[in-house]
């Protein structure tokens, strides 16, 4: 009997990490007939803030006294939803990507904070990557494979001042509330690939360079910094797999790990032989403070420190402080505002 992580079918096929204790984020280790190995063994979804992963070799290994199964594949439904299989995949309609895109999600609303001097090429990159919104300003990161095909949209809360994920929220999917309208039927089965993936096949990102990162938001940030490369997330440190790179197969591709996947990427990038070129960048490696480490900082939260930065910076101009002024007193008296608007008075202050 082989083991394998339990497929995503809907909440109750994940449950409380044994390390952390956080509900609805540990995937068990399942046999054929979907039942676990024993309830310790599996892997917590919050990698970098728990990392718990623990698989059935080394239970095994803990557990002599058990018998260790047999190696031997799964049925083939559990490989046919690869990503470059010629079995049919579960697809979500484009009309979903289409009423969802939105630059009004909390994630997007805090990036324009720091871009109002570029904001029309953020909203370029929102554009491209189709970014949607809920309601409730929660952002959807659309997984569009190279053929166009919509695969999923993965849900995550964010707030506004910070731009920081609101853990205690978690992540949803858009199939699962499917589901749950009745719309998809229960055995609509998630076949994920890379975020961003769709745009390899753009005609101008033909011959531009691949960076590959674990967070979709890292991904979104560093295509305005560094427009000259395609970025695409894996959605996690541990979704790194040969079967979701083989889009990358003959292009020039440079991943960066998170600063505490550094070494885990570099194993993995050494079974990417169809790349033309492919290396994992040290710059976190290198450059993290020990801060840094701690916080488990990525390649985004470098650039926008740099932003945060600048826009403090403008904030604190001797011309910033009187427009802050003049807004506070038209606040408190809504008529000096008509008196501006109407003579076309402009806030000037002397440099000498």
């Amino acid at each position: 009997m082989m083991y394998q992580l339990e497929k995503y079918k809907n909440r109750s096929s994940r449950h409380t990490c044994p390390k952390c204790g956080r509900p609805r984020c540990f995937t068990y280790y399942v046999d054929e007939n979907g039942n676990p190995l024993d309830k310790s063994v599996g892997r917590c979804d919050h990698e970098s803030g728990c990392g718990y992963h623990y698989p059935p070799k080394d239970y095994f290994k803990d557990h002599p006294d058990k018998d260790m199964p047999e190696t031997r594949p799964f049925p083939s439904k559990a490989i046919r939803k690869g990503n470059h299989s010629n079995t049919p995949i579960d697809t979500i309609p484009m009309e979903y990507v289409t009423r969802s895109r939105s630059d009004n999600s909390h994630l997007a609303q805090f990036l324009f904070s720091l871009q109002k001097d570029n904001e029309a090429v953020l909203k370029r990159v929102l554009d491209d990557y189709r970014m949607g919104a809920t309601r409730n300003g929660a952002t959807i990161f659309w997984q569009i494979d190279r053929d166009n095909r919509v695969r999923g949209g993965k849900i995550i809360p964010y707030n506004k001042e910070g731009g920081h994920r609101i853990k205690d929220k978690g992540v949803n999917w858009v199939h699962s509330l499917l589901k749950k309208q009745g719309v998809f039927n229960q055995d609509w089965t998630l076949a994920q690939c890379l975020f961003g993936e769709h745009l390899l096949s753009l005609p101008a990102n033909q011959d531009k360079v691949v960076a590959v990162v674990e967070s979709e938001k890292t991904a979104l940030v560093c295509s305005v910094q560094y427009p000259d490369c395609v970025w695409l997330a894996t959605g996690g440190k541990s979704q790194l797999s040969v079967d979701k790179m083989k889009v990358l197969a003959n292009r020039t591709v440079v991943f960066f790990p998170d600063v505490d996947g550094y070494h885990e990427w570099t194993e993995c990038v050494k079974a990417f032989t169809f790349c033309r070129n492919a290396k994992v960048s040290d710059v976190l490696e290198q450059n993290a403070t020990e801060a840094d480490r701690l916080a488990k900082i990525d390649i985004a939260g470098l650039v926008l420190r740099e932003w945060q930065s600048l826009r403090r910076y403008h904030e604190d101009t001797p011309l910033a402080r009187v427009r802050r002024m003049i807004q506070e007193m038209t606040e408190r008296n809504p008529v000096l505002q008509t008196l501006i608007d109407t003579f076309g008075l402009v806030p000037v202050v002397d440099d000498g």
